[in-house]
């Protein structure tokens, strides 16, 4: 998720808001977008919108998109339901962070009840595996 920048497996409902500078054009939050449950401005008003699957643009096709912090709200269903290269990654990065002799706890302490955790970082050959995943720009 944090390489990708989107929930990528499995399919699933997804909701939230989207920023907007208006225009016709817009991304949602997550590639392989199987349904669009509602697309509202803030007030809940449906807007009236064409999405294209190969590009996973949504285009507005009441002349624009509202303007402002969270303008667009979204109820969707997307994901992969089978991604081997995405699990092959998840299962070497956890292999990785098993061989850690002292795992993945960086600090901890007992009153405050607090904990820090390590990261596992990704290869290379492990990012470019997951690059046909990640969310892009608008074109």
């Amino acid at each position: 998720r944090r390489e990708c920048g989107w929930h990528v497996m499995p399919n699933t409902a997804l909701s939230g808001v989207i920023n907007s500078r208006g225009g016709t054009v817009i991304r949602l939050p997550a590639r392989h977008v199987t349904s669009i449950e509602s697309l509202t401005d803030r007030d809940g008003n449906k807007l009236a919108y064409a999405y294209d699957p190969e590009t996973g643009l949504v285009e507005s096709l009441s002349g624009g998109f509202p303007v402002g912090i969270a303008a667009i709200r979204y109820a969707i269903h997307a994901g992969f339901d089978d991604a081997p290269d995405v699990q092959q990654v998840l299962i070497s990065a956890a292999k990785r962070a098993g061989m850690s002799p002292v795992g993945l706890v960086k600090s901890q302490s007992t009153n405050g009840s607090s904990a820090s955790f390590d990261v596992v970082s990704l290869m290379q050959d492990e990012k470019d595996k997951l690059k046909p995943y990640r969310l892009g720009g608008l074109p």
